[in-house]
C-alpha cells in the first residue's frame, strides 16, 4: 500500500486508489460507530414538526438560512451522532482531526465537534461530507442537486426514505484502522485512518 501524505492545509476531498481502500478496510479495528442518516418519508417532506427530519441532518439545507441575504446551501448536512452511539469507547476525541477514507475511494479530513461531541463534519470545507453522501444519490439518479434552496417550494431535492432505500443505505459506519497517514510537510503531524461505509442497517429502520 503507498504510503499516503495528506498536505497539511488540505481543503479538499481527494481521490484514491480502490487497492489502498480495500487494504484499510482490512486494518480496521474496535466498534463500528454507525451514524443514522435520519430522513422523512416523501409523504412527510412538508411535516416541519422537528420529528421527520425535514430541516436538519442530510437535510439541513431547508432549515431557516444562516443569513436573510443567502439560504443554505443543497450540499450542506448537520451528521448529528446518538448519544448512545458517542458513548461507546473509542469514540473520537474532539476536535482531533482524523483521516477517512471512504468505501468508494476518497479521502479526507474530519473532526467530531459541537456540544457534547455530537456532530461528525470534514476539515475545512463543511460541504464535503454532503457532497460524497449526496453526491452518491445523484450520481445514481435518485435526487438532482438544488441551486438554490429557498426555490424549492416542492422539496424535489429533500432527501427521503425511499431514496435511500432504492440507494440500499440508511447509515453511515464509522470505524478506526492501525494505520495513519502522514503530512508531507513534516512526518511528526500524522492523522490516525478510519474508514467510512455508506450501509444499511436494521437498527435504523
Amino acid at each position: 500500500m503507498a504510503r499516503i501524505k495528506v498536505p497539511e492545509g488540505l481543503r479538499d476531498i481527494i481521490k484514491l486508489a480502490m487497492e489502498d481502500v480495500l487494504e484499510y478496510q482490512a486494518l480496521e479495528q474496535g466498534p463500528v460507530f454507525l451514524i443514522p442518516l435520519k430522513v422523512p418519508m416523501e409523504s412527510q417532506k412538508f411535516m416541519d414538526d422537528h420529528k421527520h427530519y425535514t430541516k436538519s441532518n442530510i437535510n439541513v439545507c431547508y432549515a431557516a438560512p444562516r443569513s436573510k441575504k443567502k439560504a443554505r446551501k443543497w450540499y450542506e448536512t448537520q451528521m448529528t451522532i446518538p448519544r448512545k452511539v458517542r458513548s461507546i469507547e473509542g469514540y473520537p476525541n474532539k476536535g482531533i482531526p482524523f483521516f477517512i477514507v471512504t468505501d468508494d475511494g476518497f479521502g479526507f479530513l474530519a473532526h467530531t465537534t459541537s456540544d457534547n461531541n455530537k456532530q461528525l463534519a470534514a476539515v475545512g470545507d463543511e460541504l464535503i461530507l454532503g457532497k460524497w453522501i449526496k453526491g452518491r444519490l445523484v450520481q445514481d439518479g435518485l435526487v438532482t442537486p438544488i441551486e438554490d434552496v429557498s426555490k424549492d417550494i416542492d422539496r424535489n431535492g429533500m432527501i427521503t426514505k425511499e431514496m435511500l432505500e432504492k440507494y440500499g443505505c440508511n447509515a453511515l459506519a464509522l470505524q478506526k484502522t492501525s494505520e495513519r497517514v502522514y503530512s508531507p510537510e513534516n512526518d511528526m503531524n500524522s492523522y490516525e485512518v478510519w474508514t467510512l461505509k455508506m450501509v444499511w442497517s436494521e437498527e435504523n429502520e
